[in-house]
């Protein structure tokens, strides 16, 4: 039951964060969020039996209503890929669009030509912009579209206040660059101070059981030969 419950688990993992293959696909069809309930809810149930009793059932519980959203967090490769790379992007697109606002460009076109410099992963959202405003969408709602990814909320942002307050979106769109690059500049720094911290477990799991084997075992046994004798 223990190899079931983990079995479970594993398999909850897997199906978040693999990308869709034709294999797949068919489980894959349903809600995301609907298929974790499904999975914790079973190795919930599967916990409950393994422990027994009034604790098993309080334990089975917890892991059903607390899985979801633990594995709804979990971030697969190509998603960290893309969001890594938006991050990179961010900052050139709002310095490029505001170049063409300010030779005379609209934020329409603005966008389209961005979009065709930098190419994906920020084109589509992108283009999926340029084809609302071409449709005649509210720029307002818009440029809210872009609001979802974390990367281009700032941009999403601005470009919405401009449309309704009428700000020079120029301006805002070299602010948005300026703040962009120092929160890369943070994460940057943050990410290298933690790097020490890191690697000290590796030297630990390497140094600690060396250290044990040549310096304390010889001692205990030197005391402990004598007395055993």
């Amino acid at each position: 039951m223990t190899l079931l419950a983990a079995l479970a688990a594993g398999l909850a993992a897997w199906l978040c964060t693999r990308p869709p293959t034709r294999r797949t696909r068919t489980v894959r069809a349903l809600p995301r969020r609907v298929l974790l309930r499904v999975l914790a809810v079973g190795v919930g149930i599967v916990v409950a039996v393994v422990i027994g009793g009034i604790p098993g059932v309080v334990a089975g519980v917890l892991v059903a209503l607390v899985a979801p959203r633990l594995l709804v967090r979990l971030e697969s490769r190509a998603q960290r890929q893309r969001r890594e790379a938006l991050q990179r992007q961010a900052p050139m697109a709002a310095d490029l669009m505001a170049a063409c606002l300010s030779a005379g460009a609209t934020p329409r076109d603005s966008a389209r030509a961005v979009a065709e410099a930098l190419g994906e992963p920020i084109a589509s959202p992108l283009r999926r912009l340029t084809g609302a405003l071409d449709l005649g969408a509210d720029p307002v709602s818009a440029w809210a579209g872009l609001a979802p990814d974390p990367a281009l909320r700032s941009i999403a942002r601005a470009a919405a206040r401009s449309a309704e307050t009428g700000a020079p979106l120029a301006a805002l769109l070299a602010a948005v660059a300026d703040d962009q690059r120092d929160e890369a500049r943070s994460r940057a720094e943050a990410m290298a101070r933690s790097a020490g911290v890191r690697s000290v477990a590796p030297l630990a799991a390497c140094f600690l059981p060396a250290f044990l084997l040549i310096g304390v075992v010889p001692v205990v046994a030197s005391l402990a030969v004598p007395l055993l004798q």
